[in-house]
């Protein structure tokens, strides 16, 4: 008799536990979060008819300092169990354009992204759905599909409700080259129906697609319209731009007079526009300076340079380790073209070659590609055309603008500041960039990461009060031989980690008060107890203790 009552204590463990997660339960708290999937671009629920359990429905996303959370709805007619009543496996998966220069990632040539990673969520072959498998794609533009372009990065455990239509997962930061934004794309596919069996969220292709943004912590919704086409040439003369606004407003207006260097050296104004094929940029100094001042009325020699960001990925560009929020990808110096003496209305189009990392400002110039500009007739203002082709320009350009007068570091001007915040002499300090759409025009951005972890809750507890480890999870879970207990911790801590079983017994400790540093941690447990032993099937728990915290999980031993 005692043995059956601990046999059924463990299936109800079991059930509990497993497949039968509950939203405010063991599922994220996501009360507070709205779904990405607003409108316009709203799913449309009950337009797959013949297989209702591939109809998308939401899709919401969310982030702390550490993951990116993620859950999808379905029809609430649908149960995930149905997936896997076909001929064909079903295709079920989370795809990110999170490099946003329009020649990295995968498209077949007709997308409007360009994909760096997906999730499959339906890689467990066990059919139970119970983890995901986290990719990273590295071949060319269009996939063959051949061995290697699409690399593992990680297992993430899958989150499922009670009803079997909804299901969440984290994708650790640290995985995936997130910049300040991606732009997600899930796809279900049912029995290979390609057309009547397919939903998407958003349509890709289609008018619009969706951009979740770390700055804001939310979804933006872009719509794929016309372009904007300014009919401007560069000819020597300065273009008319008396319809366009000055981009450099709102938080970002440059105050004049705060250059103790000298007025050359103080910015003004900055326009942006565009047109198919080219990228403008007009700069306005102090009215009551000239470039030619920057050559004579100081000994040193000057720098006056504009700096794109293309790719808003955080790997890319030169990002002195960290310091710049806006790595920089291409290089445009004016710091001799703007000379008097100087007769030709070209300079080079440089690109950055070096790690983003580097201190060192590693530039090489673009093979033949030119930049055009001119100035006007006061010698206060110039501007420049550059192709997009040349810069790689998908849909955004971030451009700052970087002077320097008479080698005084310590009066240099950058519009705007692109400071990281927190860097050392900025504390306290609030910075933005300027951020073109080529369907939309300029816009401000305010440059923070407004991670939303105090809307998020796991297993009935608010992750404030536990969020010194972050998003604790194994995986995989169940598991045999080994799991992978993964957990965050934001600051040096003394960590505890032990293994119970269902009896509350201790039967294996893999971290006696040891001292770890602050970081992304993974600690492998391989089933076997204190002595070396394997243990048997059944149910574990995990606690995880530094000092008043204390965090368990349950899972899984299979044989």
């Amino acid at each position: 008799m005692k043995y059956l009552i601990t046999f059924l204590f463990l299936i109800a463990m079991f059930s509990i536990s497993f497949a039968q997660i509950e939203i405010d339960g063991n599922m994220l708290d996501w009360a507070d979060i709205s779904p990405l999937d607003q409108a316009p671009i709203e799913e449309t629920v009950g337009d797959l008819a013949a297989y209702p359990d591939f109809d998308l429905k939401h899709l919401y996303i969310t982030h702390d300092t550490s993951f990116v959370y993620v859950r999808i709805d379905m029809n609430d007619a649908a149960s995930f169990d149905n997936f896997y009543n076909y001929t064909n496996p079903p295709v079920f998966e989370m795809y990110m354009d999170t490099e946003i220069g329009d020649t990295t990632g995968f498209d077949w040539g007709w997308w409007n992204n360009a994909y760096n990673y997906y999730v499959n969520l339906v890689a467990d072959t066990t059919k139970q759905m119970q983890f995901a498998i986290l990719y990273k794609y590295t071949g060319g533009r269009m996939p063959t599909y051949a061995e290697g372009e699409f690399v593992p990065l990680d297992t993430l455990a899958l989150g499922i409700n009670d009803e079997r239509n909804a299901v969440e997962f984290a994708i650790p930061r640290d995985k995936v080259n997130f910049g300040t934004e991606f732009r997600p794309w899930v796809y279900s596919v049912a029995d290979f129906q390609w057309t009547d069996g397919a939903d998407q969220l958003p349509t890709e292709g289609g008018d619009y697609m969706l951009k979740y943004d770390f700055w804001y912590g939310g979804s933006v919704i872009q719509t794929h319209g016309t372009e904007i086409m300014s009919d401007i040439q560069i000819d020597g003369d300065l273009l008319d731009w008396a319809s366009i606004p000055a981009a450099d407003v709102d938080e970002i207006a440059e105050e004049l007079g705060d250059q103790p260097t000298g007025p050359e050296f103080d910015l003004k104004d900055i326009y942006v526009t565009s047109d198919s094929t080219n990228f403008y940029m007009r700069i306005d100094i102090d009215p009551s300076a000239t470039f030619s001042g920057i050559y004579t009325n100081y000994p040193n020699a000057s720098a006056f340079q504009i700096m794109f960001d293309v790719n808003w990925g955080d790997t890319t560009g030169l990002g002195y380790s960290g310091f710049w929020r806006l790595p920089v990808d291409y290089m445009i110096d004016l710091s001799a073209a703007l000379n008097p003496d100087s007769t030709s209305n070209q300079v080079p189009l440089w690109r950055y070659v070096a790690d983003w990392a580097g201190a060192f400002e590693e530039f090489a110039e673009v093979p033949g590609a030119f930049v055009t500009f001119a100035k006007n007739d006061e010698d206060n203002a110039v501007e420049l055309s550059v192709a997009r082709s040349f810069i790689n320009a998908g849909t955004d350009i971030r451009p700052w603008v970087y002077v320097v007068g008479n080698e005084n570091w310590d009066n240099e001007e950058y519009f705007p500041n692109t400071i990281w915040e927190g860097a050392p002499g900025t504390e306290g300090g609030i910075y933005y960039c300027l951020n073109y759409n080529f369907i939309s025009g300029p816009s401000v951005h305010k440059m923070a990461d407004k991670a939303v972890i105090t809307s998020v809750k796991e297993s009935g507890n608010d992750l404030s009060r536990v969020k010194g480890f972050g998003l604790v999870s194994n995986y995989p879970n169940p598991f045999n031989p080994s799991t992978n207990i993964h957990f965050t911790l934001p600051e040096k801590q003394i960590v505890t980690i032990a293994i119970y079983d269902v009896l509350g017994r201790k039967v294996k400790t893999l971290i006696n008060k040891k001292e770890l540093p602050a970081g992304v941690k993974n600690i492998r447990w391989n089933g076997t107890d204190d002595s070396g032993n394997q243990l048997s099937s059944g149910m574990y728990i995990y606690k995880i203790t530094s000092g008043n915290t204390v965090v368990s999980k349950k899972m899984m031993l299979l044989k």
